[in-house]
């Protein structure tokens, strides 16, 4: 109590302090200053490209099929609705929770990231976004759903989707090129489907709230292994440099990184959900449980993961409270004597120029960089089978073993997709960081605030750790990539109103 009453007091003698009224007299003007800029106003006005967009040939072709698909097929529910009324299937079905959109929506999510990578199959994510894809169109046809157009989605989404269309033109190896594209259908769908039926926070939080608990069981299988054993793997991690680090952990995915990429996707908006609780003790027990996903995190000894959970944090804590900055800094600065021997040494090797993990990213990044020379406008075509038979002819003497794609997601995109892909995704995915940015300022509600600040930072954490891995080759990763991407998409819709149902299913 003491304690309590000496800071206090001290903190009274700062505020009434001359050095901190001179700091906040340099700082509010600037703070006006920025806030009243040209790049501000500039960033904040809405997109000139989607009027265009929507008012274009493209567009209105685009919803003009969708709305005739919703009149057909909606005048063929109605057709169904009177003999339907008596089947005791459907009759169970309508009164059934389980077979409610928002439930198979969720646990569609729980059991693809818990299923253990020997029973999964992509194939399943593949059914299961077009039957959520599915039932969502028809409930939107027979008058459930308010039918959103895909126009919602925005013009820099139809770039990236032409472009990998297009890629199919340039590929060596078409049939490995159609099996991506259809994991990459399946991450469309999920997006527009969780983005379109999202529509309130009831919804995004109920999700939310199975994605966090995916978080928990994937962390304490994590854990289970570490204590079970796992083997040490030289293709992921330098024996020699990294001496007592013991195997890596992967918990239901094919790989640790693949892991890390996960966590750093989904851990924020479980952090979001936690901190949501109405009940103080509820609430604390959610927030001390995500040591377990942190932890996992740590066993993983994925350094771009730590780094990539570490900026999460920090756009965060900005949004949250700045003052805590200070403080986490602060805290893992003390932390540091406390680690393990084998996290200091992992970390120890970031700044090792004999790392064989690094140098082998930079000379496959040398030899790409050779390679989208000759082919960057168009690109290779998608699939790893393309790229196999590609870059041998551009790479560095010796550097041709266990280079299975670019090791880095953005020069990934001008290898497979070209210009037309790396621009439409880049375009889609800075606008939308930017809008959740302004989307978190200007939201009233607490709740969407929290979802925002989750995916904000969420994006902001995994664009580090793709500059040195290719996060969608393993396409649960890609899945993961996609239902974040439509859960912010919703909440920035939200925070702006959304349209209005005749804007909706306009012609």
């Amino acid at each position: 109590m003491l304690r309590t009453s000496v800071l206090g007091r001290l903190y009274g003698y700062w505020l009434c302090s001359a050095i901190f009224n001179i700091l906040r007299g340099i700082y509010r003007p600037f703070s006006r200053a920025f806030h009243n800029s040209a790049i501000v106003r500039f960033l904040a006005r809405p997109p000139k490209i989607e009027i265009y967009y929507r008012n274009s040939l493209t567009g209105r072709a685009i919803q003009a099929v969708w709305s005739r698909l919703l009149r057909v097929f909606g005048r063929l529910m109605d057709a169904l609705r009177a003999p339907a009324k008596g089947s005791v299937l459907v009759r169970w079905a309508s009164g059934s929770q389980v077979c409610s959109l928002e439930f198979l929506m969720c646990a569609f999510v729980f059991v693809m990231f818990c299923a253990p990578h020997a029973f999964w199959s992509n194939s399943y994510a593949l059914l299961g976004a077009v039957g959520l894809f599915g039932l969502y169109f028809l409930m939107s046809a027979a008058g459930a759903r308010d039918g959103l157009s895909p126009l919602e989605l925005g013009f820099p989404f139809l770039l990236f989707v032409l472009a990998c269309l297009l890629s199919l033109g340039f590929t060596s190896d078409i049939a490995d090129s159609v099996r991506v594209l259809l994991f990459f259908i399946a991450a469309f769908l999920m997006t527009y489907v969780f983005m379109a039926d999202l529509t309130d926070t009831e919804r995004i939080e109920r999700l939310m709230k199975w994605m966090y608990f995916a978080v928990l069981a994937t962390s304490l299988y994590a854990i289970a292994q570490r204590f079970i054993g796992v083997d040490v793997s030289a293709s992921y991690t330098d024996l020699e440099l990294n001496v007592g680090v013991p195997g890596r952990v992967y918990s239901t995915l094919d790989n640790p990184n693949n892991y890390a990429e996960f966590l750093v996707l989904f851990s924020p908006l479980s952090v979001s959900w936690a901190m949501q609780r109405k009940n103080p003790t509820a609430r604390l027990f959610a927030c001390c449980a995500l040591a377990l996903p942190m932890l996992a995190l740590l066993m993983t000894y994925c350094r771009g993961g730590w780094l990539s959970i570490a900026v999460s944090a920090l756009v965060f804590l900005y949004y949250l409270d700045k003052r805590l900055i200070p403080v986490a800094l602060v805290a893992c600065v003390l932390l540091v004597p406390f680690l393990p021997d084998s996290i200091i040494t992992r970390i120890s090797t970031i700044f090792n120029s004999h790392d064989s993990s690094a140098n082998h990213r930079i000379v496959a990044w040398q030899g790409i960089l050779h390679m989208i020379g000759d082919y960057g406008l168009t690109g290779i075509g998608m699939g790893p089978n393309t790229f196999a038979e590609l870059y041998p002819e551009y790479a560095l003497q010796g550097a041709t073993k266990g280079v299975y794609h670019s090791q880095m997601l953005y020069l990934e995109l001008f290898v497979e997709w070209g210009v037309v892909g790396f621009a439409g995704f880049m375009w889609f995915i800075l606008r939308h960081v930017k809008d959740s940015c302004f989307a978190i300022v200007r939201s009233r509600s607490r709740a969407l605030r929290y979802v925002l600040m989750g995916t904000c930072s969420a994006f902001c954490g995994i664009a580090v750790l793709c500059i040195f891995e290719y996060i969608w080759f393993y396409p649960r990763v890609l899945f993961a990539f996609a239902i974040v991407l439509g859960i912010g998409l919703a909440a920035v819709r939200l925070a702006s109103g959304g349209p209005s149902k005749g804007e909706l299913n306009a012609d």
